[in-house]
């Protein structure tokens, strides 16, 4: 990791810091003490003197650095007056130098520092990059992250800061944030579709840095919201196991101990069997691809050749039956597989005024909501009850889950065709049990009756489980994700953190709610109001 620049002596915010020196300027002997006048005017944040000294000294003045090599911009920037360097940007003071120093930092890497978003926007204004790097590499995000300053890095993403590039080191913002044990920031750059496997130079990846510092919940949060290998080994062939247990990071430890172990089962756990029926974190078309086949290459031809010639004339009404929901079925499958499920219109105006907000957010009641419902990836503002899908990089109203029956997302806009999808899947099985028991009951026992028998009981079982689960949902007017969710969303806890559902008005208006009224397309507008000043 690269070195962090230490704040300089007479800073302020510095530990051995000397007591302040006066604000009052009083004495103009040595050209050098002029100069060193600046400084002090700039630190007390009083525009006044700046204006005073500059109608005494010339604007020359304003370029100034003092002894260690730092310009007034710095300090302005540090401090975090937005006045002061307001100035400094109209009256053509240099606001992008690097200081003097070793690491090189620039005033918007101070700002990003300290947390000052309000500095961070007049910089960006005044054409300062967002990407400008000191002798480190070391970009304003990456500074961000590295001081657990949420709010000026979700500002700078939202302004186009790149979230691939690395210092000298090859550390990116997501390792620094890893490192440091900003699990918020850590979840920020993962939903912005940071690469989480990339290694540093001396191999590490950001999971090697998180068990390095031992910040527990930045382990879970790379362990579990992707595909993480657990066992990399950096150039000095460490795992992040092996980092974790000669800190001694003992909950570090068994976290990791308990992943390895999971994925090393060759039977999955229910939790991740019960994903694979409402869509894991893969993007695999395995499930539709088995449907698909099982259906057409051996379910119809059984149905076709064995089943209609021994009972269409004795079970004609059911077969009636069997072929309406069969079309029901593929009609449901069709719309709900193409059907937009809700997306989130992208790159919203909204989202662009959220971002413009933010230095102002010490102002907001809600600057959290606000800041949990940006998506930097969409670029929009979720509504309430969206989430944003990985596989369909998309944000998704009234986001369900993503089914890899229909391979699509289940929303708002989608979800009643999907529960008619399930339900004729499950009436169809059902009627395919029926005729597979009838044609063993004629023509005694048969390897093929047995085996479409078994087809049809394990669908049939699935059909009936997610057709169920969906009534149950629609009468309780929650989404799938939020049941099983539900400690994760604020709105469904109430002031004492219990368990509160505020959408439910009784069954049956929550039936008619899911399957007659749609709610209408979210105005963003009316979120923004609503959430805001």
């Amino acid at each position: 990791m690269a070195a962090e620049e230490p704040l300089p002596p007479c800073s302020p915010l510095s530990p051995d810091a000397p007591a302040a020196p006066p604000r009052t300027i009083t004495s103009y002997s040595q050209h050098s003490d002029l100069h060193q006048l600046i400084f002090e005017a700039v630190r007390s944040g009083e525009v006044s003197e700046i204006e005073r000294l500059v109608e005494k000294l010339g604007a020359e003045v304003l370029t100034a650095r003092d002894q260690h090599g730092y310009t007034p911009a710095h300090w302005a920037a540090l401090d975090g007056s937005v006045a002061v360097m307001r100035y400094l940007v109209e009256r053509g003071a240099p606001i992008d130098l690097s200081c003097l120093g070793t690491q090189g930092p620039r005033p918007i890497h101070w700002a990003c520092r300290k947390g000052h978003a309000s500095v961070v926007q007049v910089l960006l204004q005044s054409g300062v990059a967002v990407n400008a790097a000191d002798f480190k590499g070391l970009t304003p995000l990456m500074t961000a992250c590295m001081y657990g300053k949420t709010a000026t890095a979700a500002y700078l993403l939202g302004m186009g800061a790149a979230t691939r590039l690395s210092d000298i080191n090859g550390d990116t913002a997501l390792h620094w944030a890893a490192y440091k044990g900003h699990a918020d920031l850590v979840r920020l750059l993962i939903y912005s579709g940071v690469p989480l496997h990339c290694t540093d130079n001396f191999g590490s990846t950001p999971l090697h840095l998180a068990c390095l510092s031992g910040n527990l919940t930045c382990v879970r949060l790379l362990c579990e919201k992707v595909k993480a290998e657990l066992e990399p080994r950096d150039k000095n062939g460490k795992t992040p196991l092996m980092l974790a247990q000669s800190h001694r990071h003992a909950e570090v430890v068994k976290l990791l101990q308990k992943e390895m172990k999971r994925k090393s089962h060759w039977m999955p756990p229910l939790s991740e069997l019960w994903a694979l029926l409402f869509g894991g974190a893969g993007d695999s078309k395995g499930p539709l691809l088995f449907f698909l086949i099982s259906v057409l290459l051996w379910g119809y031809p059984m149905y076709v050749i064995r089943c209609i010639p021994l009972t269409w004339n004795t079970l004609r009404l059911s077969h009636y039956c069997f072929l309406y929901w069969n079309a029901i079925m593929w009609l449901s499958w069709v719309i709900a597989n193409r059907r937009d499920p809700g997306y989130i219109p992208q790159n919203s105006e909204t989202y662009y005024r959220a971002i413009r907000q933010i230095p102002y957010y010490d102002k907001w009641k809600k600057r959290n909501v606000i800041l949990s419902r940006l998506c930097h990836t969409c670029r929009c503002l979720r509504p309430l009850r969206a989430k944003h899908c990985r596989i369909c990089k998309r944000c998704v109203a009234y986001f369900d889950h993503h089914c890899p029956f229909i391979y699509n997302c289940v929303g708002v806009r989608n979800r009643m065709w999907f529960f008619l999808f399930v339900m004729s899947v499950a009436i169809n099985c059902t009627l395919s049990i029926y005729f597979a028991c009838y044609c063993l009951l004629l023509e005694g026992f048969g390897l093929l009756y047995v085996l479409g028998l078994l087809e049809a009981i394990t669908f049939c079982a699935l059909g009936w489980i997610l057709t169920c689960t969906s009534i149950l949902h629609a009468c309780m007017n929650l989404t799938t994700n939020e049941m099983f969710n539900y400690k994760r969303y604020p709105y469904l806890r109430d002031k004492r953190g219990r368990y509160q559902n505020p959408f439910s008005r009784g069954p049956i208006m929550n039936l008619i709610e899911f399957f007659v009224c749609l709610p209408d397309k979210c105005d963003e507008q009316d979120i923004f109001h609503e959430e805001t000043i």
